[in-house]
């Protein structure tokens, strides 16, 4: 069984960090390790993790001195890893309790470097929104992710024996998510979807109203950048992207609630 070393970043996620070590903990893959890189927080996240690490071996935090960002945070903790995949999820995000063990099959079935899977979204108090889903084709080119973003990197699984650089801008821009891996896929390395439920995404207070502006802002830079793109598709690509990304947002779910039950430590 091939370990899965888990990268988490945390600042100042005290209100749902424990949510989510809950839901690592609960993976019925019991091989990995769980790199957690507090990033100078001021609130609770510190002792928190520090809590977690104590009752599990697996778990394993660094305290960092001073803010470095998301990007320096997670390439930290890559930089500690000892498993064959990488996986990362965020502070606020939930796993399925199958989602390391049906990703790794999956990867396995399509000989597949890089994985992503679909996602549901989740209330602040935690609660599965009625609202709102992120699907995936089996398959994502460059011209797929562009048209739609469907890669949320609280879904992503690497097989470093694949893809051996995996660093992430540390430039503190907004999307160094997105930056990493459509470089991947401009260089012809294509996501692998498994398009089931295995993630929930936490949709924070005022989150999407206080960053929308500036995440699209940050797209349309990234999008009219795109060199392997004629600006005529770079154009048509963000239309897309700007139109999928509202109805992802508004699409009703079709999640079999059994199943978030079953798998999922909702609230």
């Amino acid at each position: 069984m091939d370990k899965v070393s888990i990268i988490l970043p945390a600042y100042n996620c005290e209100a749902y960090l424990k949510h989510t070590l809950v839901s690592v903990k609960n993976q019925n893959y019991k091989n990995w390790e769980l790199l957690l890189v507090d990033d100078a927080s001021t609130d609770k996240t510190p002792e928190i993790a520090d809590r977690f690490a104590a009752q599990d071996e697996r778990i394993k935090v660094t305290h960092l001195a001073e803010n470095v960002g998301v990007g320096a945070a997670r390439n930290i903790a890559i930089a500690q890893a000892k498993g064959r995949y990488i996986a990362f999820i965020d502070g606020d995000d939930l796993w399925a309790k199958e989602k390391l063990s049906r990703q790794i099959v999956f990867m396995r079935k399509h000989n597949a470097a890089l994985s992503h899977t679909a996602s549901a979204y989740l209330s602040a108090d935690g609660d599965i929104l009625p609202r709102g889903q992120a699907n995936t084709a089996e398959r994502v080119t460059i011209k797929d992710y562009m048209n739609n973003s469907q890669i949320l990197t609280s879904t992503v699984m690497i097989d470093r024996q694949k893809i051996k650089d995996i660093h992430f801008p540390e430039d503190r821009e907004l999307c160094e998510d997105a930056r990493l891996w459509m470089n991947y896929l401009r260089q012809g390395e294509p996501f692998y979807g498994l398009n089931q439920v295995l993630m929930a995404y936490r949709v924070r207070p005022n989150q999407l109203s206080r960053r929308k502006d500036k995440m699209a802002w940050a797209a349309f830079k990234r999008f009219m950048s795109e060199e392997s793109l004629s600006p005529l598709e770079r154009i048509s690509c963000f239309m897309h992207y700007a139109v999928n990304t509202t109805q992802k947002w508004r699409r009703k779910s079709t999640l079999d609630m059994q199943y978030i039950k079953e798998n999922f430590n909702i609230r």
